[in-house]
């Protein structure tokens, strides 16, 4: 019986990052989650032989790949330009941050911003460095994990960079914060992706939707900028073994 070829089915094998956070009490609810309490998360560095560089990230049932190419000429003057393109594939189940028919510009415009502030664009003086992301399928936070996919592509790609972006997402629903939320609660409330720069603590994007309050908005940001830090360390580690891949692979 022939397959269906417009799914792409993502790798079994799942690394949880809070094998890499101190253990703590575990909460009820969300399906088997606590509030502030991420999915599993799946990722794999250069996996693509025909790209400069390539990252897959999956969590949970969201999936998102990502190629880079270049550097090469035809920048502008001066430093370096890096071109970004993020899309969702039509059979994604697009989630709040955008639609299969019309990707949100405002989504595109944060993996820019993110990427260009942990892109060393002065080292490659009027050359470009193009990425391409596509959310193969959404169930929720599929902008911060194109993010964090993007820039693990990047680094893969031997591209100098500042720090890995490292995206996080959240929800409010109610009073209650959700980390990471699906797509069922990225519907229910407002909603917030952050990028942030690990080791040089910095956040390098933000964008909300809804409405927030000065008190939640704060609190929100503290928690996107522990869950990037709980996740850091896995990008980290799938970077270290597609080196060691590259490095043992037969010339």
């Amino acid at each position: 019986m022939p397959g269906d070829s417009r799914r792409v089915r993502g790798p079994e094998a799942s690394q949880s990052p809070l094998l890499y956070a101190t253990p703590g009490r575990p909460q009820e609810g969300r399906t088997g989650r606590g509030a502030g309490e991420p999915r599993a998360v799946f990722v794999r560095a250069g996996l693509l032989s025909h790209a400069a560089g390539s990252a897959y990230v999956e969590a949970g049932g969201t999936k998102v790949l990502c190629a880079v190419s270049g550097p090469r000429g035809g920048g502008e003057s001066g430093g370096g330009r890096l071109l970004c393109e993020l899309r969702w594939a039509p059979f994604s189940r697009a989630g709040c941050w955008s639609s299969p028919a019309a990707p949100s510009r405002q989504a595109g415009q944060l993996l820019q911003e993110s990427l260009e502030a942990a892109v060393r664009l002065e080292r490659y003086p009027r050359a470009e460095l193009a990425v391409w992301a596509l959310v193969l399928e959404d169930r929720g936070s599929a902008l911060p994990a194109a993010i964090s996919c993007a820039s693990l592509a990047l680094a893969d790609a031997g591209v100098e960079l500042y720090d890995l972006a490292v995206g996080a997402g959240l929800s409010r629903g109610g009073a209650e914060l959700l980390l990471d939320p699906e797509d069922s609660e990225e519907a229910a409330g407002a909603t917030m992706c952050l990028s942030l720069l690990p080791a040089l603590n910095q956040v390098s994007g933000l964008l909300c939707s809804g409405e927030w309050e000065s008190d939640s908005a704060a609190a929100a940001v503290r928690m996107c900028m522990e869950g990037c830090q709980r996740l850091y360390p896995v990008l980290q580690q799938s970077l270290l073994k597609a080196t060691k891949r590259k490095i043992t692979a037969p010339q």
